[in-house]
């Protein structure tokens, strides 16, 4: 890909994300995450009349550290966001460690071509900043968030034909489309899919701790972890916040935590409960320097298999739709590509008739990505916590290969590390809404469609970056 490539795929994006409905409709969506607060954000841009019921109090919730990977950056850059961006500590290298003995495994970096090529940067930033950032440009383009609004049911009026919403205070409010950005254990899911809840417990949670930078910093033993340009990676049977914060998560058995497990990601429990006293040094210490952990139950959940009601204005996104592992590498970005597909989908918007349309067309975007992402973090998620065994030793004596590579990078091995991780960075959820606009949604629409580019297609490779701190 050229230069002049790169440059004229950018002002197409920002092209695609600048169209005003014909059809301006209203939104309701349950959920102000991430991907409810983006999605307020791209439908209000398109002239549609947007509110977003939330069921805590406000945004400032308690959260840890997230990645924002190049096909996360791209889109938060093209929307505005630059200078919240540029305060973000960017990460190239992953650095594995074994959790039992702390040893230096190996590394994966990523090469700046690769990233620049990509067109975006890859981040470390933290949850509440980003949400924040998608709450302010939901609310600049007039969407209305509503705090406290704890909803029970979803259902749809068959005499008006509209969605509307039950609050848990009996309050019923009704819309054109209802979209369920409620997570995981999502409410609207239930009803798009027959109230049928697959949900499994594996017995696994993952704990989340933040330590002011400073405090790394006047500790010997740990103040080199505080301005590594890297996310360390501890394996076994992350950092955010502009520097100033170090977060770790960690996933452990609920086995060996003498403490109830209910499902929810806001659960505060102290890090005393978590006995690491036959790990690595370097862990133990980063755990008594944070007093408690936010504990995030792990409930394994398929993609659903309907995203869209029968009628065409019920709809999920974000985890409503593809559930993803804790603390992934995607999590965020998935949700704000649903995001952007939705918006640019819903631009388009000229009749009634077209809601069920562009409905099922956001599944068709996006139901493949999602899964073929899913299973990325999945495969991830195995390779670091892995037994003692063959599988182990082979892997750790894959990775101490990097330990001793040539430290340039000729053509070859540029063009294999994007080969590998290309078309997951690499992809824009602009462009493939855009195509799929092109290829079907433009069918029987009254207006003259100009195609001036050609149609990309995507493949979506089962990336080797994303991993976590793991039991």
């Amino acid at each position: 890909m050229s230069v002049s490539d790169t440059v004229n795929g950018r002002m197409r994006s920002m092209s695609i994300s600048n169209k005003i409905a014909p059809l301006k409709i209203d939104f309701l969506i349950v959920g102000a995450g991430l991907a409810g607060l983006a999605c307020a954000y791209t439908l209000g841009q398109s002239g549609h009349r947007v509110r977003v019921l939330e069921t805590s109090s406000s945004l400032h919730q308690r959260a840890g550290g997230i990645r924002v990977p190049p096909n996360l950056a791209k889109l938060l850059l093209q929307w505005g966001l630059g200078e919240e961006l540029a305060k973000a500590r960017p990460c190239r290298k992953t650095a594995f460690h074994s959790l039992e003995t702390g040893e230096y495994l190996g590394f994966l970096e990523w090469q700046e071509d690769i990233i620049r090529e990509s067109g975006g940067d890859f981040l470390l930033m933290a949850h509440d900043d980003v949400q924040a950032m998608l709450y302010d440009l939901a609310v600049s383009v007039g969407a209305k968030v509503i705090f406290n609004t704890p909803i029970v049911s979803v259902a749809i009026d068959d005499i008006r034909e509209r969605p509307y919403i039950t609050t848990v205070d009996g309050i019923i409010m009704d819309a054109d489309v209802v979209l369920g950005a409620d997570g995981s254990n999502s409410i609207i899911r239930d009803y798009v899919n027959g109230g049928e809840d697959n949900a499994e417990d594996i017995g696994q949670s993952f704990y989340t701790i933040t330590i002011p930078s400073e405090t790394l910093r006047g500790d010997p033993d740990l103040a080199k972890w505080a301005d590594l340009p890297q996310w360390p990676v501890w394996m076994g049977h992350a950092r955010s916040r502009e520097g100033r914060e170090f977060c770790v998560h960690l996933y452990w058995p609920d086995s060996e935590v003498q403490l109830e497990s209910p499902e929810g990601w806001d659960v505060v429990v102290p890090t005393s409960c978590i006995d690491l006293s036959n790990y690595d040094p370097v862990i133990q210490r980063l755990f008594t320097l944070a007093p408690d952990a936010l504990r995030t139950k792990h409930m394994t959940r398929d993609i659903a298999e309907d995203w869209v009601d029968e009628t065409g204005r019920i709809a999920i996104i974000g985890e409503a739709a593809h559930p993803l592992l804790p603390c992934s590498t995607h999590g965020a970005s998935l949700a704000v590509e649903d995001a952007a597909v939705m918006g640019v989908l819903m631009s388009r918007l000229r009749t009634w008739e077209q809601i069920p349309q562009f409905m099922e067309g956001f599944q068709d975007v996006r139901q493949a990505r999602c899964t073929h992402v899913r299973l990325s973090e999945l495969h991830n998620a195995a390779l670091v916590t892995l037994p003692p065994g063959e599988d182990r030793a082979m892997r750790d004596a894959a990775m101490r290969l990097s330990l001793h590579a040539d430290a340039d990078w000729d053509d070859t091995r540029l063009r294999a590390q994007w080969e590998e991780i290309g078309e997951v960075f690499g992809y824009n959820a602009l462009e493939a809404a855009e195509d799929w606009w092109i290829k079907w949604g433009s069918i029987g629409d009254s207006a003259k469609v100009i195609s001036f580019h050609e149609p990309m297609s995507w493949a979506h490779a089962v990336t080797k970056v994303d991993v976590q701190v793991s039991h």
